[in-house]
């Protein structure tokens, strides 16, 4: 057996010197760190069980740097570190870095990669553990240390509040003695936070589009609007714009209400044609545009949004979230659509959500104030302004509740309170 020592700047030029002298067939008996950069100990006309019995009362890369020094014959020094072998890790460690060198195998550059990641993925997997089991003590720790706070916290989690917007609300009230107050102190709260506007465009007339996702209600938000508007101007004072030219059958559904409101509806396939048609429709009092929906990691979105805002200085631009949608997905949505001038929220389908907390929580964050609401299916009436119904979109949130029999799961309750222990302390 022929051992010999390598180092260099890094495992990949070690490894290339190991390949160069001592050929593919060479093993790695162990690698180490020092001052110069890597240390390598290979070997050629390798004999394990012999250093398997060698490696006994030192440590396995001090016995095998011993030999690539010396020189000494494998036999002989065997022997003389055969005498006291006590040390089982020594043998482990030998074990371990042994990496055949081999063309017909990963590299050993390649192999300590991959044992490094899965080292990192084994790290991060114990670090998210502990960090779980950790959030749980803290959150025990919490909830006896302020039991109205914590139980105030669970109630807000039903409604499907989110946990920034849950603290934030809970810090606003700070302690609360009475238990009858555990729902009704945060509730105002929160109700005090929800931004709304009271937006005149259904009284003075103007330019509007609804712009949003697929789905989330635009048309026949849109035919309420004209609707509620005909009803106290005229129908000769509403037109109806379609730039939806992407879904099947988009055109055909405002059309078919545009034709039981007696309104008239015009149709844009492209940008050109929408300024137009925005040129010729000058005298109408309230033109609404239906516009195409698109998702909000669709790549073409950021043209289609640009286009839209060249008209900015005479087109007001809402927002149509659907209150089913979850928190992410709407947070999401808020600040993909935030590139145009927004005036506000129109939120959709509160009567079909199951946690109205989520939409409100969104709203919240991106301080996106609610213009309209709309709570059914019928024209026009299940539309409503939102400026004065705080309080009932509160109560709409513990109905939601009440008919979704949410519950509180105390291990996600851990999770997302992580630093709700250091509120308790403070």
């Amino acid at each position: 057996m022929k051992i010999k020592r390598f180092c260099d700047k890094d495992m990949r030029h070690v490894l290339r010197q190991v390949r160069l002298e001592q050929g593919p067939d060479a093993v790695i008996l162990s690698n180490r760190r020092v001052d110069d950069g890597i240390e390598v100990i290979a070997a050629t006309d390798y004999d394990e069980a012999l250093i398997h019995q060698a490696v006994g009362s030192e440590s396995a890369i001090d016995f095998l740097q011993q030999m690539a020094e010396d020189g000494a014959p494998p036999s002989q020094q065997a022997a003389d570190g055969a005498a006291d072998s006590t040390n089982a890790d020594a043998i482990v460690d030998a074990k371990r870095s042994l990496m055949p060198a081999s063309s017909d195998q990963p590299s050993s550059a390649d192999t300590g990669d991959t044992a490094l990641e899965d080292l990192n993925s084994e790290v991060k997997s114990m670090r998210d553990l502990l960090e779980t089991q950790l959030s749980g003590l803290l959150w025990k720790d919490a909830s006896r240390q302020s039991p109205m706070r914590a139980q105030m916290l669970r109630n807000l989690s039903q409604l499907g509040i989110a946990p920034d917007i849950a603290n934030m609300i809970v810090n606003r009230v700070g302690s609360v003695d009475d238990s009858k107050n555990l729902w009704r102190a945060p509730l105002m709260e929160l109700a005090q936070l929800i931004p709304t506007k009271d937006d005149a465009l259904l009284e003075e007339g103007g330019i509007a589009a609804l712009i949003g996702p697929t789905g989330v209600g635009k048309t026949t938000t849109i035919a309420k609007m004209a609707v509620q508007y005909a009803m106290k101007y005229g129908s000769d004072k509403v037109s109806l714009i379609s730039a939806d030219a992407f879904r099947i059958g988009a055109r055909e559904h405002l059309l078919a209400f545009a034709n039981i409101i007696g309104v008239g509806v015009h149709a844009a396939n492209d940008f050109n044609e929408l300024e137009d048609l925005l040129n010729r429709l000058k005298s109408q009092s309230l033109v609404l545009i239906d516009t195409e929906g698109r998702s909000q990691r669709d790549r073409e979105l950021t043209n289609q949004l640009a286009a839209y805002g060249t008209q900015q200085d005479r087109v007001r631009f809402y927002l149509t979230l659907s209150a089913t949608c979850q928190q992410s997905g709407l947070n999401e949505v808020v600040q993909r659509f935030n590139e145009l001038p927004l005036r506000g929220a129109i939120l959709t389908k509160i009567d079909e959500t199951g946690q109205l907390g989520c939409a409100l929580s969104t709203l919240i964050r991106n301080d996106l104030p609610i213009t309209w609401l709309t709570d059914g299916q019928r024209v026009p009436d299940d539309l409503h302004k939102a400026a004065k119904k705080k309080l009932w979109l509160v109560n709409q949130a513990m109905e939601c509740m009440e008919y979704s029999g949410a519950e509180i799961n105390e291990r996600l309750m851990a999770e997302n309170f992580r630093e709700v222990s250091d509120a308790v302390q403070a």
